[in-house]
């Protein structure tokens, strides 16, 4: 479980993030949803500790995190095998079957030696969704996981994070998707100029 409690976020003394309180809990995906800037991403990268409360708490236990944030950014001159494997190297958990494995779970494995400047937006955004969840982490943080991903593929990715989320806490955070098309989310959390204005519980 992931709580905050009152969490605020100043950079430059404006306020990102502002009074935020929630609990984020193991088996259940949560949709952040909101108009561009309004806090969707700040919240996923405190979430990971790539930036910190100014005040407030956020109490979780020793976690490991699948993050997909912002622009997938890879080796464009090298493979997506390349990529991975090197990736894969920081913490030594997985071998090269285990990342063929997570390649074939997204429609990836028959292009793992194309060299990653080749490959389409939804093939780049399919890979970096590969990428947050191949060491199997115990939460994963996914912003616009959807994007430029045809309805094959779509379907692809939601039915892996159906798979999964019983062992997990999913924290997605999506512009403009159609949530109601798809049966994966717990609670839909709105945000607004850094608040919480809405939580609907589905």
């Amino acid at each position: 479980m992931i709580t905050l409690k009152s969490v605020s976020k100043e950079i430059k003394n404006k306020k990102i993030l502002n009074d935020i309180s929630l609990t984020f809990e193991k088996g259940k995906t949560y949709l952040l949803k909101g108009h561009n800037g309004c806090g969707k991403t700040m919240l996923l990268r405190l979430l990971c500790d790539l930036i910190h409360e100014t005040s407030g708490t956020v109490e979780k236990p020793d976690y490991t995190y699948g993050v997909m944030i912002e622009n997938p950014t890879f080796i464009e001159h090298e493979t997506a095998r390349s990529n991975l494997k090197f990736l894969a190297s920081i913490k030594k958990e997985i071998n090269m079957k285990e990342i063929e494995n997570n390649l074939q779970k997204v429609n990836l494995l028959d292009v793992v030696d194309v060299k990653v400047k080749k490959y389409s937006l939804g093939m780049k955004q399919r890979l970096a969704f590969c990428q947050a969840i191949m060491e199997n982490p115990h939460v994963l943080l996914l912003d616009e996981p959807f994007n430029a991903l045809d309805d094959i593929n779509l379907s692809v990715v939601v039915n892996y994070l159906m798979e999964v989320k019983k062992n997990k806490i999913i924290i997605i955070a999506a512009h403009g998707f159609n949530y109601s098309e798809v049966s994966l989310f717990d609670e839909i959390i709105t945000m607004n100029d850094g608040s919480i204005k809405e939580i609907e519980k589905l």
